[in-house]
């Protein structure tokens, strides 16, 4: 039955994106990944969906995770630069992330250069790719692919993907292609995009999701009030994601074919995380994929 999938979706969720790392691990374990022709994601999910679009092996995506100081996406801006946020919507510039993302692009051996479109993503055999962020002029969600944005900059579509209201700058592209809008993170929205493949309204049974949340005890409330903005981001995007979370929890057509992994409790925007915090949501990862194809096999 594991052998069914040929679709992978992956959920947003930050730095909590490393548990992806893990979970694929397990998938090419069991022969899952190397049957998957489509993949698509969310902010951190676009970022893991477009690293399996260019077939990097697990085992290379894990040494990613482990090289990448997250916190180093921190750029540009100095925390309590009011001005600079107000003008460009976030604290840090973004610069860095992207920069990183080209990079990945280009030592994918796929052939491709940092600046690859959906179109060259295709036509160098990579598997079909779908991005997804919210598009603040239209109000509405924003699909990146190639039948819908062929000359579209990949890594460009990730960084409107994975633009945290408020943390990151919001995003327009530089070539106004496709168009000059201003666009953050798709998760407020869109952070599970399960459903892309299916038809109607009829569940694809060929879909496999990888759901971040959190499975242990519900947190006591945080410490928050007025006059710590970095905490009020963290505390507003973690509001986002588990309210969409609620309503994954109360369907049980997207449970059935989701791969739920515990995110441990850790903080979708803790760009400071640890080593050891790395390392255990990998192994996060791994165990519950492990566990839901060992049950699905």
């Amino acid at each position: 039955m594991a052998n069914q999938y040929e679709n992978l979706v992956f959920k947003g969720g930050g730095v909590l994106g490393i548990a992806y790392a893990g979970a694929l691990k397990a998938l090419e374990g069991y022969g899952v990944l190397q049957n998957i022709k489509r993949v698509a994601g969310t902010s951190a999910g676009a970022i893991s969906a477009a690293l399996v679009s260019l077939k990097i092996p697990a085992a290379t995506i894990k040494n990613i995770v482990d090289q990448t100081a997250f916190s180093s996406f921190m750029d540009g801006n100095l925390l309590g630069d009011a001005l600079h946020t107000f003008k460009d919507y976030g604290f840090y510039k973004g610069d860095a992330f992207l920069a990183w993302m080209k990079t990945q692009i280009e030592n994918s051996g796929r052939g491709l250069s940092g600046n690859a479109t959906f179109a060259d993503f295709k036509q160098k055999g990579c598997l079909e790719l779908h991005v997804f962020a919210t598009d603040l002029n239209t109000k509405t969600v924003k699909e990146f692919s190639t039948d819908k944005t062929p000359t579209v900059i990949v890594a460009e579509a990730v960084r409107a993907s994975m633009s945290i209201p408020l943390f990151f700058e919001a995003w327009q592209f530089p070539s106004n292609n496709p168009d000059n809008h201003i666009y953050v993170d798709g998760g407020m929205v869109f952070n599970y995009p399960l459903t892309i493949f299916d038809v109607g309204n009829v569940p694809n049974p060929k879909s496999l999701g990888l759901f971040l949340t959190n499975l242990g005890p519900t947190p006591p409330p945080s410490s928050l009030t007025t006059g710590q903005f970095p905490k009020y981001i963290s505390s507003l995007v973690s509001t986002m994601l588990d309210a969409q979370a609620i309503n994954f929890l109360n369907d049980p057509t997207e449970k059935d074919r989701s791969i739920v992994i515990d995110n441990l409790g850790i903080s979708p925007t803790n760009f400071n995380i640890t080593g050891l915090q790395k390392s255990n949501l990998f192994d996060s990862g791994e165990k519950y994929a492990a566990e839901f194809l060992q049950a699905h096999g």
